[in-house]
């Protein structure tokens, strides 16, 4: 498909130019404004006086040529694009879905609910988390900084 694809795109490309090309060569049916003031021109064309029917053909020609592959490229753009997607939900259609997670029961009405303190929070906290990776796991606490050294002078009043 791959291979379609990239051939299509090339010829697209070659058509495109040579439909540039053909049109840029054809002259002027109507003469333009040249005609409207005397000019006319006559039949001083780079092909001879006839090349006005021949390239009229080719551009006909060409401009199908160009909408036939515009079109061959778009089947085969989203073909290639169906393609792709069909393994992904076909996969996603086989994967199991997972069963919901438990509810936990409510307590029962007999017991009161136990209030804790923010202390006893923090402690249930921290023993349920692991440790970084990375972190050395010390069981000693970390030394309290020392105080700040009191001021040896005495402040001098002002007065």
């Amino acid at each position: 498909m791959q291979i379609t694809f990239s051939i299509l795109t090339l010829l697209f490309i070659v058509v495109s130019v040579a439909l540039v090309l053909i049109v840029l060569v054809q002259r002027p049916q109507g003469g333009g404004l040249t005609g409207a003031f005397g000019g006319g021109g006559g039949t001083d064309t780079a092909f001879g006086g006839r090349t006005g029917d021949a390239l009229t053909v080719a551009t006909i020609v060409a401009f199908t040529i160009y909408l036939l592959i515009a079109i061959a490229l778009n089947i085969t753009s989203n073909q290639m694009i169906n393609a792709s997607a069909e393994p992904a939900a076909s996969t996603a259609a086989t994967t199991e879905t997972p069963a919901p997670a438990p509810t936990p029961s409510p307590a029962p009405a007999s017991q009161p609910a136990a209030t804790l303190t923010p202390e006893e929070i923090k402690g249930l906290i921290s023993d349920t988390e692991p440790p970084a990776a990375n972190a050395p796991v010390t069981t000693e606490p970390a030394p309290a900084p020392a105080p700040a050294p009191a001021p040896t002078t005495p402040p001098t009043g002002g007065g």
